[in-house]
Formats: structure tokens, C-alpha cells, sequence
């Protein structure tokens, strides 16, 4: 089932990213279900390739201690030739990971931190 919070942020993403959201998987420490998938983008494999995003996700450490001066980790951006991958973490354990088109890179920070307040205010 998908929170509201996770309704909210899909609603969020596709309004300001428009044709370049790809998808959306939304992760906890065993669990995980893609929330968004964008209707031209194959089917086939798609169930692997998430689980092993999300696999990769769970397993990701941070550059920085958790008592760096920076603070805790929130999340992070993973920028490729065709894409991009965005980390948003809710807790130790949880997250939403999404996945745009290369385009969407513009104005980047602002558009994660948004991300972020948009699950912060829905919880």
C-alpha cells in the first residue's frame, strides 16, 4: 500500500519533472514496491532491475561518519551519462529512490531538497 506521504511526492516529482520521471521505489529494511513507473518505459526486467537498486540502496554507505560536522545523511544523487538516481532516506532503514532522465539534473540541490520536505511535511 502507498502512504500518502509517498502519493504526495510522486504527485510532486511528476508535476515539476514532467516527462523525465522514470520511476519511483519506495524501500524499507525488507521491503520494497515501486510506486511510480512512467507507462512507455518496458516492463520486462524492470521487477529485477528495482530489486537490485534497492539492494544496492540498502547497502550504501555514506562518505561521512553519522558524527560528522555535516550531520546525518539525507540523501544522494547518483548522475549518469542518460540519467539520474535520486536517494532520499526517511530513516536508517527507509527510503524512496528516483529515477530520472538525465534533463531533470537542472538545478539539482533544490529540487532534492524539495523532495525531502515534501515527505517531511506529509508524515
Amino acid at each position: 500500500m502507498v502512504e500518502r506521504r509517498h502519493q504526495r511526492l510522486v504527485r510532486f516529482v511528476a508535476e515539476r519533472t514532467r516527462q523525465n520521471f522514470r520511476t519511483a521505489v519506495r524501500f524499507t529494511a525488507d521491503d520494497w514496491a515501486v510506486i511510480y513507473r512512467r507507462d512507455d518505459l518496458p516492463n520486462d526486467r524492470s521487477r529485477r532491475r528495482s530489486a537490485d537498486i534497492v539492494q544496492r540502496t540498502r547497502e550504501r554507505e555514506p562518505l561521512r561518519e553519522p558524527d560528522s560536522p555535516f550531520g546525518d545523511f539525507e540523501s544522494c544523487v547518483e548522475l549518469y551519462e542518460h540519467g539520474v538516481f535520486v536517494v532520499i532516506k526517511e530513516s536508517a532503514t527507509a527510503g524512496v529512490v528516483l529515477s530520472l532522465e538525465r534533463e531533470a539534473a537542472q538545478s539539482l540541490a533544490g529540487f532534492v531538497v524539495e523532495c525531502e520536505r515534501v515527505l517531511d511535511r506529509s508524515s
